[in-house]
């Protein structure tokens, strides 16, 4: 009799036990599911998460890093995206939703949804002319990244939004122009 009453206090400690223990491992843990974005190019590992399910909400730049928030939609979890030198260091979880909640009001937000695309007509034009034209419709050149042996992405903040655009160059003209998330043009 006295072990049919210990039953369900044991099973309850237990139950309250590994719950505890689950959220409490869950904060600084690598993401399960998405740890094949680590050494991914920002750009392309910004697409991806956002394909399975993330929303990018903020990010903030400390020292070489730059730490991206992210909630997962079908569940609310907050996670952390360490960016350097532009690809992805670590993917962990957060513990929170506070992380994300917390946002960055002050600088755009734009995480490449936008149905629109920046300067279509320059698409294929010769890289040299094409520049001249994109410093004339108000864009502020902020930096260079190799891509590959024959690409380079240049990325430019558009005057009138502030928003960050990157342009794909490729054997000496314009393959590719998008907008992208503002980190990309404030390191």
């Amino acid at each position: 009799m006295k072990i049919n009453r210990l039953i369900p206090i044991v099973v309850s400690s237990l139950i309250i036990t590994i719950a505890l223990n689950a959220q409490a491992q869950n904060a600084g843990d690598p993401v399960r599911g998405i740890q094949d974005l680590v050494n991914v190019r920002g750009r392309d590992g910004e697409a991806i998460l956002q394909k399975r399910g993330y929303r990018f909400r903020w990010a903030e730049k400390s020292d070489d890093s730059t730490y991206s928030f992210w909630t997962q939609t079908k569940t609310g979890r907050c996670i952390s995206v360490r960016t350097e030198q532009g690809r992805y260091v670590s993917l962990v979880d957060t513990g929170t939703t506070a992380d994300c909640d917390r946002g960055d009001k002050k600088r755009p937000q734009n995480t490449g949804n936008s149905s629109s695309r920046p300067l279509p007509d320059l698409v294929g034009a010769r890289a040299g002319q094409a520049e001249r034209e994109v410093r004339q419709r108000g864009y502020t050149y902020r930096r260079n990244e190799k891509v590959s042996n024959t690409s380079v992405a240049s990325f430019w903040v558009e005057g009138n939004s502030g928003k960050c655009v990157e342009i794909v160059t490729s054997n000496g003209r314009y393959q590719n122009i998008f907008y992208v998330d503002w980190h990309h043009c404030h390191r």
